[in-house]
């Protein structure tokens, strides 16, 4: 006696969710793959020698946190801080917008960074502090909106001054970057650069389909004044 075997027949409804789903994959591969490579195209205008970086009247550096969840001090922040003071005092930016998340009584990016850049012998008078840089494209939109600055260096590690610098450019800033060097420590670098991917993604999904806002704007406070 044979046997056989009789592939079901797909109902017409089956076809359609398939359908559906292989469109929402590819666009998902494609908005991936697409803000990635926009945004590493940003690696053209980063400097690394202090030497060959123009001179920009204002520095925006993006904050950090003072120390890691270990409890230790963090070295994101630490080589941020010290690259920003190389900066200024090489004469390379003139002011230097500190940027950071303040949104916690006992969380205070900008304030630690401006503490650890005094320590470096940067003078008080030549740092602005933004607390409201909740998130990268808060730091980058406000400092045109807020601090009406139309031309910034940026500074910060590598992976994060490009997607930085994306932003800028996306909302009418003249920006390039400074890259702060890595940490000492290879599976930190690995798991943050992996972390940057998503970000990336999530940046040029604000900038282009979601439209997305500072949480705060607040009145104009010119650097200038």
């Amino acid at each position: 006696m044979k046997w056989k075997f009789k592939i079901p027949s797909i109902p017409r409804w089956g076809k359609i969710a398939a359908a559906i789903c292989a469109a929402g994959i590819l666009s998902v591969l494609f908005v991936a793959v697409h803000s990635n490579r926009v945004i590493a195209a940003c690696r053209k205008r980063t400097f690394s020698e202090t030497d060959k970086v123009p001179v920009r009247e204002v520095g925006l550096l993006l904050g950090a946190a003072k120390t890691a969840r270990s409890g230790k001090a963090n070295e994101y922040f630490l080589k941020r801080v010290e690259t920003a003071a190389k900066l200024y005092h090489a004469g390379k930016i003139r002011h230097i917008l500190i940027s950071g998340d303040n949104g916690r009584k006992d969380y205070d990016e900008p304030t630690d960074m401006k503490n650890a850049l005094l320590e470096l012998n940067v003078p008080e008078k030549a740092m602005t502090l933004d607390h409201a840089g909740f998130r990268t494209l808060d730091s980058v939109v406000r400092a045109r909106a807020v601090f009406d600055c139309s031309e910034i260096t940026i500074i910060s590690q590598q992976f994060h001054i490009e997607r930085a610098i994306y932003l800028a450019e996306k909302h009418g800033i003249d920006a390039i970057g400074f890259a702060a060097p890595e940490p000492p420590y290879k599976w930190l670098v690995k798991r943050n650069h992996e972390r940057e991917k998503y970000a990336r993604v999530a940046a040029w999904l604000d900038v282009n389909i979601l439209c997305r806002k500072p949480k705060f704007y607040g009145p104009k406070v010119p650097l200038n004044q």
